[in-house]
Order: structure tokens, then C-alpha cells, then sequence
């Protein structure tokens, strides 16, 4: 496979760029061009030094730094390719701020909160297939007697189930980021909750799905309020 550099907009004549920016410019360039896509092989760091007029350690070091981001990912004697799961990245860096303090749970739970509607308005707006509606089926079925660990197993797939029926892969690749963190972060409260309020939140995820079937929306909000309110009250 041949790379080339022409109509990638670099500008090679700024000085100031230090050299490992200009290969991750040029990698980044490729992606978006789609000469790259997830899972495809990078060009070599002898190929991206040559061609960029750059050092082999600038490229080197280019390549750790999309290692590190989660963007690259080195296959032992056979090279670097672009990463197939990047939502992990993002789960990642949100790890990394929370516990930095660059964000506070408290940011996570309102975003959590305030997308789980926008999840809800893009579910109406597609709708729910016939095997989606089997599945939350199953899930609510196994839901109704779960108990601890089995229950926030359930509750999560059960979100994750109408984050990807919006059909909106950045939506669902982002939502399900954010959506591992807050799993993490209300585990316990779910786990330690007494048979009333697990039963309380059973039936808040048995009214949220009636109400998408019944086409619904205002009250399907509502449960979702119902669903965060009971979570958050208990943290």
C-alpha cells in the first residue's frame, strides 16, 4: 500500500511545528482522509521519517503519544495499527480526569442525567426493532428476581440496549464511555439496596420500556427523571 503526502494540507515550512506534531498531523491527516480506518496498519516510521524529512525518534515518539491516547495499537512483530476500541480511550481519559479532580462525580451524573434523554428522543425517533424489544424483554424478565452484582449486570445491558438503538455510532460510542463510568460509580448503591427499593427500580425500568412501546415520549422522560432521581438519592 502506497502513502502519499500530496492534498494532506501539512504545512512543512513552519519551523516553529515541532517534529513529532508533524507525524501525528500526518497520521491524523490519513484518518481523516480515509486512507486509515479503525484497524488499518500505519505506514512504517521509516516511511512516515522520509517522507516528512523528520527523525526517526520524532516519529517514534509521534506513535507513543497515539499509543498512550489509545488511538494506536503495537502488534508485537507485525506492527502498529489504528485501534479498534476507542470508546475504551474515552472510558480512560474520563477515568483519569475523575480521579485527577479535573471533573467531579457530580459533572458525570448531570451529563449522565441530561443524555439519557437524548437517548430517549432518538430512540422514539427510530423506534425499537422487534429484536431489541425481545431483548429488553429477557432483560426486565431476568431484572424482576435479580438481586446485588446479577442486578447492575441487568441494568446495564438494559441501557446499553437503547444507547445503541439510536443508530448514532459516535452517540453510542461516547454513551457507552460515560455510561461504564457511572456503572462504576452506583454499583454499590444498587448492590447494597434493600428488596423495596430494588423492586422500586425494577419497576422504573419496566415503566421506561412500556412507555417506549407505547409510544409514550413524555412519560418515558419522566421515568427516566424517576430512574436518576431514586440512583442519585441514594449515593
Amino acid at each position: 500500500m502506497e502513502f502519499t503526502t500530496s492534498g494532506m494540507g501539512i504545512d512543512m515550512s513552519n519551523n516553529n511545528t515541532m517534529e513529532y506534531h508533524k507525524a501525528i498531523d500526518f497520521i491524523f491527516q490519513m484518518i481523516k482522509d480515509g486512507k486509515l480506518i479503525i484497524g488499518s496498519k500505519i505506514p512504517s516510521e521509516r516511511y512516515i521519517s522520509e517522507t516528512l524529512g523528520i527523525g526517526r525518534n520524532s516519529t517514534r515518539e509521534a506513535i507513543s503519544i497515539l499509543r498512550g491516547m489509545g488511538l494506536i495499537e503495537s502488534i508485537h512483530g507485525s506492527g502498529n495499527y489504528i485501534a479498534k476500541d476507542s470508546g475504551h480511550t474515552i472510558w480512560q481519559i474520563v477515568s483519569v480526569m475523575l480521579a485527577l479532580g479535573s471533573i467531579s462525580m457530580k459533572d458525570i451524573l448531570e451529563f449522565r442525567r441530561v443524555m439519557a434523554g437524548t437517548v430517549v428522543e432518538f430512540v422514539f425517533r427510530h423506534g425499537l426493532s422487534n429484536e431489541e424489544k425481545d431483548h429488553l424483554e429477557e432483560i426486565l424478565a431476568e431484572m424482576e428476581t435479580a438481586s446485588g452484582k446479577q442486578f447492575v449486570m441487568l441494568d446495564q445491558k438494559f441501557h446499553i440496549t437503547l444507547i445503541q438503538a439510536t443508530k448514532n455510532q459516535l452517540f453510542i460510542t461516547v454513551m457507552e464511555a460515560i455510561s461504564e463510568v457511572y456503572q462504576q460509580s452506583v454499583s454499590n448503591v444498587i448492590e447494597e439496596s434493600d428488596k423495596e427499593t430494588m423492586m422500586k427500580f425494577f419497576l422504573i425500568h419496566r415503566n421506561i420500556f412500556n412507555s417506549i412501546v407505547e409510544e409514550n415520549e413524555d412519560a418515558c422522560l419522566k421515568y427516566i427523571k424517576e430512574h436518576y432521581d431514586l440512583a442519585e438519592s441514594r449515593l
